[in-house]
């Protein structure tokens, strides 16, 4: 009584109706353990607790006795159902040469075709199907024995109970019927386990044919997003500092005048704007030469944008980073989908290495600028194993700081 007031062991009976009924079958020593393991309760406790319950239930006595054999461990409940089946065979033939003795006359002397043999002989294929689909054929052959060994005995005890005369009882037939359910139990066993293995084998080739096939339409699809493209990375230099004491309007102004700017010469060179993080902006291109010549007039043409268009003090300044490389685009021909590639965080890595007004322009975009390495320049920096030429503006305007005009409306 103590035991079946754990919240622990009724825990875990609960686990285990809930997992019989998921299974539609009794529960094997493993599915104990793992319910064991899950709620701490031995699974000698919980069997035993189950055994109580049902003891202690309103179950009646048919469910008290399925309760019992679906609790028992799968060789096991095989053996019981073999034995079973051998006890209500017996019982059926039996019945039915009683009734055929019955019912016999000078045209019919003991008929086999009552239907009491009938369902005995169901009874005789429903356990040579019991052997045959044991986990193992140790069990197979030990079902089979206790079917033969079952039968013939149920067989003498209810021929003796319906006063059959004229059986042949011989004590070694026993082992003859013994012998005859281990070797029928082990030959079904052996031809089910070799049919359900080249079913297993087939289907394994058809999953895996069907899996190739899956893995092809998929590559296809993923294809269908793959483009080579190039990417330009471009930061302004100290752009925190810049903003330190300067006009909260100016710097606003400013910035929204340079990514404007930015925006206008890409579109310009057949760019488009991939995404920007702070002050750094993101442009993809479909060939390197046209992400070349947009960077090159961004970079020349601060000169005009510092002195028109500047309101802060300090003059913008940008460095920049161009790779090219394979992508696969989420939505295919929308290169402005790619959110995680290794050709953008290479641009963006070279930029960084890049010096202050110059262009890194990696090997791999270098290769298909008109003129090569050697009409980019002659420095060279890299990052992450990945080299690039530096390309310089003629003049260095670092010295360079416009007038800060005051800002009106419309200007």
């Amino acid at each position: 009584n103590e035991l079946m007031r754990d919240p622990m062991v009724l825990q875990a009976m609960q686990l285990a109706d809930r997992l019989r009924e998921a299974k539609g079958t009794g529960l094997e020593s493993e599915d104990y353990l793992a319910i064991a393991e899950a709620t701490g309760v031995a699974p000698e406790y919980l069997k035993f607790a189950e055994q109580a319950n049902s003891v202690r239930s309103n179950r009646n006595f048919l469910d008290n006795v399925r309760h019992q054999y679906m609790s028992l461990e799968n060789d096991t409940r095989r053996m019981v159902a073999s034995g079973m089946l051998a006890t209500f065979t017996a019982l059926f033939w039996k019945m039915g040469a009683w009734l055929d003795r019955l019912t016999s006359n000078d045209l019919v002397l003991n008929s086999e075709y009552s239907i009491f043999q009938t369902i005995g002989y169901i009874l005789m294929a429903l356990a040579v199907y019991n052997c045959a689909v044991s986990r193992s054929r140790k069990t197979a052959i030990f079902s089979g024995v206790i079917f033969g060994v079952a039968a013939f005995l149920m067989s003498t005890i209810f021929g003796m109970v319906f006063l059959i005369r004229g059986m042949l009882i011989e004590p070694f037939l026993v082992l003859l019927w013994g012998a005859g359910g281990g070797l029928l139990g082990l030959i079904s066993n052996t031809l089910m386990s070799a049919a359900k293995g080249k079913s297993a084998s087939k289907g394994n080739t058809d999953a895996r044919q069907d899996l190739l096939k899956q893995l092809v339409d998929l590559q296809e699809q993923l294809r269908e997003g793959q483009q080579s493209v190039t990417f330009l990375s471009l930061d302004v230099v100290g752009s925190t500092k810049m903003k330190i004491g300067a006009d909260a309007l100016a710097i606003e102004f400013t910035f929204n005048e340079y990514h404007k700017f930015v925006e206008k010469v890409s579109e310009k060179h057949f760019g488009r704007i991939h995404s920007t993080a702070g002050d750094g902006i993101t442009i993809t291109f479909d060939h390197p030469q046209n992400a070349f010549n947009a960077a090159k007039q961004i970079q020349t043409g601060l000169l005009e944008f510092n002195a028109l268009r500047n309101k802060i003090d300090t003059p913008l300044q940008l460095r920049a980073g161009i790779h090219s490389g394979e992508v696969v685009a989420p939505e295919a021909g929308n290169v402005t989908s790619v959110n995680f590639a290794s050709v953008i965080d290479i641009a963006a890595h070279l930029q960084k290495e890049c010096p202050v007004g110059g262009i890194a322009v990696s090997d791999a975009a270098s290769s298909s600028i008109l003129g090569g390495i050697n009409s980019i320049g002659k420095e060279r920096v890299c990052a992450h194993d990945t080299w690039a030429t530096v390309w310089q503006r003629k003049r260095v305007l670092d010295s360079f700081k416009p007038v800060a005009p005051s800002i009106v409306p419309g200007s």
